[in-house]
């Protein structure tokens, strides 16, 4: 049992050392798309009230098919593909404000 068990734990280990190598530049990529999508969607949508990215963020992403929308325009950024890009930032759906 203990064999198992110390399996397991290295595993585990090997598992999140590899995630970790390789997550600061992705992490870094991540940023960048998420500031630009907000910055386009604040174009787009015009908040009214004062509230952080965090927060007006959270409310677009309340929306089931806003959710899908962003997922698809993020894909578009990855790929350079500026038209799908901006299709799918023009479905998002503005929160109320």
């Amino acid at each position: 049992m203990s064999i198992a068990r110390n399996l397991t734990l290295f595993l585990c280990l090997v598992y999140s050392a590899h995630s970790l190598a390789s997550s600061p530049y992705e992490g870094l990529e991540f940023g960048k798309y998420k500031q630009q999508i907000t910055a386009d969607l604040k174009k787009t949508c015009h908040p009214q009230k004062k509230m952080s990215d965090e927060v007006w963020g959270n409310k677009i992403l309340s929306n089931e098919d806003n959710k899908r929308y962003i997922r698809d325009a993020r894909i578009a950024l990855e790929r350079n593909n500026e038209k799908n890009y901006w299709d799918a930032i023009s479905k998002v759906e503005c929160p109320e404000m």
